[in-house]
């Protein structure tokens, strides 16, 4: 495969190169390919955890956003932030995507 870029692209792929980002222009694409592609799953699951919440919604599935509750939520996370463990929340993002 053979792939032309325009100037200012030709340009900004050597640079990086030359800043030792990178050890030449292949790795530069593949890298560049590998995080559209990783991007676009991402975009992916994002799309089917809100179709999975705005069915939870339609089917009447849902829990009132209290004071008490965002506060829960914030602790929680404080908690696990202060202890270095990940957040995560089957309601930011089921467990299915």
């Amino acid at each position: 495969m053979h792939i032309r870029f325009a100037n200012a692209d030709e340009n900004f792929i050597k640079a990086e190169v030359q800043r030792g980002f990178y050890t030449n222009e292949t790795e530069l694409v593949r890298d560049a390919v590998r995080r559209m592609r990783e991007d676009k799953e991402r975009a992916k699951r994002f799309q089917e955890a809100i179709a999975k919440g705005v069915q939870a919604v339609e089917r009447g599935e849902t829990v009132a956003l209290t004071p008490e509750l965002l506060q829960e939520i914030k602790q929680e996370a404080i908690r696990k932030a202060q202890n270095g463990d990940p957040y995560s929340s089957t309601d930011a993002l089921p467990e299915n995507t």
